[in-house]
């Protein structure tokens, strides 16, 4: 009876331990479970419900370093640095010596601007790793930051001295020297660069860039030329050379160089088109005509090495822009945009060309594909209604003006341009309704805008409709111009259509009478007026005059034929 009851609390109590121990293991599971969760969440970018799982973690399962590590991990992405400060304290806690944690902690210091705290830590962390460059590098940019650039530098020398001569150490000790504007001692760590590797060139070009840049031309052209007489040819170093001389004044040594850098195949094509954009704005600044060509020399070198380099052509096209050479710039242009079609200035400069030469099918042409790649450019839907109207297709130009119109609400100037091209448009094909509608709007967006003024009240005298309306805005114009001939020709000729005769005569004639007149229309206009005041004599003279020059009515012949003012 004895045994049998030894043995049944026996079994109870291995029954209860194993009942125990279960249930730790279901605990643990349960705990690593939402741990997962977690993770997943922090993978998936969900700070907020990564550290919702990660705090369950920790509040209800037995904690673990790791569990505060990520914890503290997705405080600092929300930008929660105070309790990403207290999480990481207890990761520490229960994994004390883990360099890690501890260099994981100093960087939340330095976020919380706690620069003492995270100053102690990292001289820390390297008196017990010494080897650990990235604690030194760490511990230098708080004193950069602090603006302590001394005790930055004697960091970088305390790597120096553990670790040897380091690239990225020196140049890190020759930025801060510079800030202070010490420029020897920069120097002298460029020259300790030199010395380990003497013929690596980044070394070289780097100390050259520190010399240029504080105007010691004389270091750097020596340092330079003793390069290249080691090394061979080094595309770089010549443009630095001519960099000296270009700030020296010695252009001639300058074009040198730069020639014996453009032919240099091994420098790269990036390269060269930057090099060239800065000469290239040099010329701009002083466009002599020995510096233009020395540019396109130095262009056409370029292309002939790389022949796929729009912004080659587009600076050739600058330079014969310079030289006044509008079809070669408007090729290279045009050569420039089989390669990129993006440059909206190339575009533009290609449509102005068109317009200066005249050359109305290429305008429509370059015009209509500019407005395809940027169809919210008023500037181009302009010019192609321009072309349009040069062209004579008054529809297509009107279409084209309409959407300039759209697009220019912003744009004062262009809109009022827009607005009066629109109006000649509907003018010459007669629809004077519309034609007066548009050049008021032109008119109010600026009441002395003198192509709308002069059209506007020249349309209104030839319908013979608003002649009050018409004088006062000719009578404006004359006076905003009053030497303007063409302007006074549609003065007077709202005076003759309101049958003041005597009144457009006196007026216009003193701009006719010279002989030396070219304008057409005011010459048959002058012939009109004597016309009716019965002087046939006198308007034969003048319709004659109109017709050697080519500008004139349609009905100019059978006036002359029979002395005789027809009415349009």
């Amino acid at each position: 009876m004895l045994y049998r009851l030894l043995l049944f609390l026996l079994c109870s109590v291995t029954l209860a331990q194993a009942q125990d121990k279960q249930s730790a293991i279901d605990k643990r599971l349960a705990g690593e479970g939402v741990f997962l969760n977690g993770m997943k969440e922090f993978m998936a970018e969900n700070y907020a419900q990564a550290s919702n799982h990660f705090e369950k973690v920790v509040k209800d399962y037995d904690p673990t370093a790791g569990a505060y590590h990520m914890l503290s991990k997705s405080y600092l992405e929300q930008k929660e640095y105070s309790k990403a400060e207290i999480a990481a304290r207890e990761s520490l806690k229960l994994d004390k010596n883990n360099t890690f944690y501890q260099e994981y902690l100093a960087k939340i210091e330095v976020s919380l601007q706690n620069h003492d705290v995270a100053i102690d830590s990292y001289k820390k962390l390297i008196k017990e790793n010494p080897l650990r460059v990235q604690n030194y590098l760490e511990l230098a940019d708080i004193y950069v930051s602090l603006g302590e650039f001394k005790d930055a530098i004697k960091i970088y020398d305390e790597v120096e001295k553990n670790l040897g001569i380091d690239e990225e150490i020196s140049h890190r000790k020759q930025m801060l020297y510079l800030r202070q504007d010490n420029v020897e001692e920069a120097i002298k760590e460029g020259d300790k660069l030199i010395e380990s590797q003497p013929l690596e060139s980044e070394y070289v070009l780097k100390q050259a860039q520190i010399m240029i840049g504080n105007k010691k031309y004389a270091d750097a052209e020596k340092l330079l030329k003793n390069h290249l007489e080691k090394s061979g040819d080094l595309g770089e170093a010549h443009v630095m050379l001519a960099e000296v001389y270009r700030a020296t004044g010695d252009i001639e040594a300058c074009n040198q160089e730069l020639t014996k850098a453009f032919e240099n195949p091994l420098l790269d094509a990036e390269v060269k088109l930057e090099i060239l954009g800065t000469f290239v704005s040099l010329v701009n600044e002083n466009p002599v005509t020995s510096q233009i060509d020395q540019a396109i020399q130095l262009t056409e070198t370029i292309l002939d090495q790389n022949p796929e380099k729009s912004a080659g052509y587009i600076y050739l096209a600058d330079l014969q822009m310079k030289k006044g050479n509008l079809e070669s710039a408007r090729s290279n242009y045009l050569k420039s945009t089989r390669f990129d079609k993006s440059h909206y200035e190339v575009w533009m400069a290609i449509v102005e060309i068109d317009t200066q030469l005249g050359d109305i099918p290429s305008l429509i042409k370059h015009a209509q594909e500019a407005a395809d790649y940027f169809p919210n450019q008023a500037f181009f839907w302009y010019h192609l209604g321009y072309g349009n109207f040069l062209a004579r297709d008054f529809n297509e130009a009107i279409y084209a003006l309409e959407e300039a119109q759209f697009l220019s609400f912003n744009n004062e100037t262009l809109s009022k341009h827009i607005h009066t091209l629109m109006g000649d448009s509907y003018a010459q094909m007669k629809e004077y309704a519309d034609a007066e509608r548009a050049y008021n709007s032109a008119l109010e967006i600026d009441p002395n805008y003198i192509p709308a003024l002069n059209n506007a009240s020249y349309y209104l005298a030839i319908q013979g409709k608003n002649l009050e309306k018409a004088e006062q805005m000719a009578k404006k114009l004359i006076e905003l111009e009053p030497k303007n001939l063409e302007f006074n020709d549609t003065y007077a000729w709202v005076l003759f259509k309101k049958g003041n005769y005597q009144g457009a005569e006196a007026h216009l004639r003193p701009f006719v009478i010279s002989g030396n007149v070219k304008n057409g229309t005011a010459l048959e206009h002058y012939g009109d007026i004597l016309s009716k005041l019965q002087r046939p004599d006198e308007a034969l003279q003048f319709w004659n005059l109109a017709k050697n020059s080519k500008q004139h009515s349609p009905l100019l012949d059978k006036k002359i034929e029979q002395k005789l003012y027809l009415v349009e």
